[in-house]
């Protein structure tokens, strides 16, 4: 009867120390995991930079971006839009806690991208980035998504 007792309170402090593997998904990371949809995208309104100046086209109504743990896709919906306000790509990304940004990285066409993250919770996100597709004209973007 020890013997019993012995195994199966061994057993149960096993148990209730065995290391879990598997790290935990940080809230912020988790919370990316949903399809997030153009709501608007905005630029500083030349000569008074403390208004925004609205680039958001009707074909981007549409427009999807997915994070998933194998990468991101930014879609251009069934309405098609031309890529001048926001390049659609597809590849890796990365959360930074430290500095509250999104990390993109695209093959095609090859691009990084951080997005300093505004807001985010369960409804929207919403970022704000350099667009360098023209070194001379860097325009901040600010990009409202909802789910």
């Amino acid at each position: 009867m020890k013997s019993v007792t012995l195994i199966l309170t061994a057993t149960v402090i096993f148990a209730a120390c065995k290391k879990d593997d598997s790290p935990a998904v940080p809230d912020k990371v988790s919370k990316l995991m949903v399809p997030w949809k153009i709501k608007a995208i905005t630029t500083p309104k030349a000569g008074q930079p403390a208004a925004d100046s609205s680039i958001y086209k009707d074909c981007m109504s549409d427009d999807i971006i997915q994070f998933s743990n194998n990468g991101y896709d930014f879609q251009d919906g069934t309405v098609k839009c031309d890529s001048t306000a926001f390049r659609y790509s597809k590849g890796s990304w990365a959360y930074k806690i430290a500095a509250d940004s999104i990390q993109l990285s695209s093959n095609a066409p090859v691009k990084y991208a951080s997005w300093k993250v505004v807001t985010l919770n369960d409804t929207a996100l919403v970022v704000r980035y350099t667009d360098s597709t023209n070194p001379a004209t860097k325009i901040v973007k600010t990009i409202s998504f909802k789910h």
